[in-house]
């Protein structure tokens, strides 16, 4: 048994995947002038809301009666990201595939969408404390 629920273990992943993100976008910034960049994308939203649905992103076959079954939280580990050049439709002269305003905004998206997971985890952790302070 676990003190943390699926759901507090859903947010700490997604937490973890928007850093990731995060980091993805800035390095597109800042290569922005390169030539020759590829803009990335770290795409794993997929994957979270099939574990977020209790699917886990891959399926596991027992073969055999002995095999050991899936330890810990049911494929929550196992949501990573798929890092995956964007699409450029014409490149300008230097080859570079950068486009500033969409990586702005990506970078919004993102935090946003990171603040508001720290929020409802804090709410959670809040919560949790409340329940062993009135446990005196």
């Amino acid at each position: 048994m676990t003190i943390f629920d699926r759901t507090m273990q859903l947010l700490q992943r997604s937490l973890d995947l928007r850093s990731a993100r995060q980091r993805v976008i800035a390095s597109n910034l800042a290569n922005e002038e390169t030539p020759g960049y590829r803009a990335s994308e770290l795409n794993f939203m997929d994957q979270l809301r099939s574990a977020q649905h209790g699917r886990p992103p891959i399926v596991l076959t027992a073969t055999q009666p002995r095999h050991i079954g899936v330890q810990g939280p049911q494929g929550m580990q196992a949501v990573t990201g798929r890092l995956s050049e964007v699409p450029a439709g014409d490149l300008p002269l230097d080859a570079n595939s950068v486009n500033l305003e969409l990586e702005m905004a990506k970078l919004s998206d993102n935090a946003m969408q990171y603040n508001a997971a720290a929020s409802i985890m804090a709410i959670r952790f809040r919560q949790l404390l409340g329940a062993i302070r009135e446990g005196r």
